[in-house]
């Protein structure tokens, strides 16, 4: 979060650290805030680090002031930014969200093999994961789906007619690059099932052979609390059936996705630091009962638990110099 008073910018991330908040400084000396660097690239702004987790930064004339709020010691970082948020081209907890979208691609190349004659990408979030996988697999990358950049995400939007109508919209087939051939189709994620059932009966309407698709991400079988207003658990595909209903609920010849395991493993010692609660269930901050999300439901997020109930406080530090939570 970033606000502004009559002569302070004040930003502040969440004790947990679930979403990214990164510093800058442009050449004039202006301090900046973003949540992706790429952000910065923009306004040839130049990284400095990330805001650390529960700390709140004050920029004033006199300088940056680093208050240290509810130090967390193992912060929570949302792994879902790597798979769908982020844009390619920003490094997001530290790491490059292009070489990890790339290496969820060569993974499940290596782990789910299929013969085809060409690889797509679901875009835009599918577009390096199917990179990786045609790299990996020594098959050819070609463009089979035309994505108009006039319309938005169809995962949120709150009516199942209005995300139908905007697969239609949003995506379009190139029949020259799908016509007899068998696709590997690679997406990030696979949410209700329901966008990916019309992408494939788009697929082989345009005369693909086969369709296999290949999902950049484990299954999701839980809401998010933290900051992203996903469906209820009752609307998760993969929370209500196994990967073979689920392949038969959307007409692919086959289906498979990241596995969690090679996921952790991908991620080495930085593993312990994210967030799977939408892959595992297991939340770091219980939701509180009442907000738990039901079908229909489009409420705010609300974590259960008191402040004090994160070891921590305030801490004042000497302006312009970083303290680390320890």
């Amino acid at each position: 979060m970033v606000f502004l008073t009559e002569d302070k910018l004040v930003a502040v991330r969440d004790p947990f650290g679930f979403r990214p908040l990164v510093m800058g400084r442009r050449s004039n000396g202006a301090v900046v805030f973003a949540s992706e660097t790429c952000a910065l690239d923009l306004i040839e702004a130049t990284y400095e680090r990330e805001v650390y987790p529960g700390e709140v930064l004050v920029v004033d004339k006199d300088g940056i002031q680093s208050l240290c709020l509810m130090p967390h010691p193992e912060p929570k970082s949302c792994i879902f930014e790597h798979i769908y948020f982020a844009l390619p081209n920003s490094v997001v907890f530290g790491r490059s969200v292009y070489e990890s979208r790339h290496a969820f691609g060569e993974i499940l190349a290596t782990e789910a093999p299929v013969d085809c004659d060409v690889v797509i990408a679901v875009p835009d979030s599918g577009v390096v994961a199917a990179l990786g996988y045609a790299a990996k697999a020594g098959v050819a990358f070609q463009q089979g789906l035309i994505r108009s950049h006039y319309v938005g995400r169809t995962f949120i939007e709150p009516s199942q007619k209005i995300r139908d109508f905007g697969v239609k919209l949003k995506l379009s087939p190139v029949r020259a690059v799908l016509e007899g051939k068998r696709v590997v189709v690679v997406d990030d994620s696979i949410v209700r099932g329901t966008t990916s059932s019309k992408i494939v009966r788009l697929i082989k309407e345009a005369g693909a052979k086969e369709v296999h698709m290949r999902i950049a991400s484990p299954p999701i079988i839980g809401s998010c609390y933290y900051g992203v207003d996903t469906p209820s658990s009752e609307e998760l595909i993969s929370n209500r059936m196994n990967v073979e209903e689920i392949r038969e609920f959307i007409g692919s010849d086959s289906l498979a996705f990241l596995p969690f395991d090679s996921l952790t493993k991908l991620l080495g010692s930085d593993s312990p630091n994210y967030c799977y609660a939408c892959f595992s269930g297991k939340y770091p901050v219980e939701p509180d009962e009442v907000k738990v999300k039901r079908v229909g439901d489009f409420v705010d997020d609300g974590l259960y638990g008191s402040m004090e109930s994160i070891d921590g406080g305030w801490v004042q530090a000497p302006r312009n110099k970083k303290v680390v939570p320890q």
